[in-house]
């Protein structure tokens, strides 16, 4: 029996919305949800209001393919409903797990990460001047990130220290979960100390290096942060939810057998030439998520879409419409992209290649009544719009889940013709 739904039952509306009620935005104050700014992922309240208007219950189970850092299970775990979600970038699967956990155990953890403050204090120091910076990055050395030309990304001062934080978390020893949230608050930190700015969807570099902080000082707020965000949810009835590490396009072998999804709350990645391979690169060289730049590279390659690195010269040598389908819905726009440039052609073809695949599988993991919604934005190639939420639409209908609306719920940059939308589907 249907049980009544746990979220208020007040219709929502999915047009004219806020950017705080669309964007990463809506995670700033939340709890858990504000650990780690990843920009173009979407709002809690969007999540929430998607769970609210489906009418989501405990016998539901909720499917995120495109975890991203987890806002989705988390909405879910305390509104006591089943979910799962599917991550393909190690980094990111990493943060989705961490804040999804329940932990129960909250004064040890604050006990863990005070002794790991102190032990960094009496092993670091932030330099006094720009010699002295020069000096501890000799003495650190072999615990500099192995990132292509770290000094982009973070100034002398800063990547010293940072090299010194390295070398003692790597080497420490803590329960596990514990240790796990040392390393979610280390790698909560990199980009608000670093050269990167978050003025454009994604970073850019600042012209003058950051001055150097005392980064023990960044490290030790942002533990009292994470440590009051579980003691405000530590006594909150909620359900267990399960992140995966895997790719999407190959959903049903990743979840091997795990309970079908009634409904999917997502956000694939927008066909707009944003790599989150790319973004992450100061993370998942920090502690070692990837071996070298080539398996950053393969990442993006396997990524949906996929434009930088590696993944451009597979784009260079062409890529074929996977069916008559994929063929059929780009062809009016594959055309005119191809005037000005073959390669962005092939992208927008590699990219609805790879969401084909992806619906196909999630055809497999859901209910025989099953209910999507797909948050995801439109896009320009030289000055010619891509109207990937209609596309999208069509895809799935391959697979017999019908349209029931696309509410298109904010411009991008006013006057572009961008937009992000939600497309509702159901069988």
């Amino acid at each position: 029996m249907r049980q009544r739904s746990l979220l208020p039952d007040n219709e929502v509306t999915f047009t004219s919305r806020s950017v705080k009620a669309v964007t990463f935005q809506g995670k700033l104050s939340r709890p858990i949800h504000r650990w780690y700014r990843l920009t173009p992922s979407f709002s809690p309240i969007l999540a929430e209001d998607i769970a609210r208007h489906f009418g989501l219950t405990e016998d539901d189970h909720v499917l995120d393919p495109f975890s991203g850092v987890g806002t989705v299970p988390l909405c879910m775990k305390y509104r006591r409903i089943g979910a799962s979600s599917i991550e393909v970038n190690p980094y990111l699967h990493f943060v989705s797990a961490v804040k999804t956990r329940t932990y129960t155990d909250i004064e040890e953890i604050a006990d863990c990460l005070g002794s790991f403050v102190r032990e960094y204090r009496s092993f670091n120091r932030a330099p006094k001047d720009a010699a002295d910076a020069q000096r501890l990055l000799r003495e650190h050395e072999a615990f500099i990130p192995p990132i292509h030309k770290p000094l982009r990304w973070w100034s002398e001062g800063n990547l010293a220290q940072l090299a010194c934080l390295r070398r003692l978390l790597l080497a420490y020893q803590a329960e596990p979960q514990h240790l796990d949230l040392l390393r979610m608050g280390v790698l909560g930190i990199l980009v608000p100390v670093s050269n990167a700015k978050h003025n454009h969807v994604s970073l850019t570099f600042d012209d003058n290096p950051r001055p150097t902080v005392n980064i023990a000082n960044v490290i030790a707020a942002k533990y009292r942060e994470m440590t009051e965000d579980l003691r405000s949810v530590c006594a909150q009835t909620c359900s267990e939810v399960r992140v995966y590490h895997g790719n999407s396009k190959a959903a049903s072998a990743v979840l091997h057998g795990g309970p079908k999804a009634s409904a999917v709350i997502t956000s694939p990645p927008y066909p707009n030439r944003f790599s989150y391979a790319r973004e992450t690169r100061p993370h998942l060289f920090f502690l070692n998520f990837v071996k070298n730049a080539e398996a950053v590279g393969q990442l993006e390659t396997d990524s949906i879409g996929g434009t930088w690195g590696k993944a451009t010269s597979v784009l260079a040598e062409g890529v074929a419409p996977l069916n008559r389908v994929v063929d059929s819905l780009l062809a009016p726009y594959t055309a005119r992209f191809n005037g000005s440039g073959e390669l962005m052609a092939n992208y927008v073809t590699k990219y609805f290649n790879d969401m084909y695949s992806h619906a196909a599988e999630i055809d497999k993991v859901c209910r025989s009544k099953a209910r999507l919604a797909y948050v995801i934005g439109n896009s320009k190639f030289y000055g010619h719009p891509l109207p990937s939420d209609e596309i999208l639409a069509a895809i799935f209908a391959e697979f017999g889940f019908r349209l029931d609306g696309i509410d298109r719920m904010r411009k991008r940059q006013s006057k572009s013709g961008l937009y992000e939308a939600v497309v509702f589907l159901s069988r």
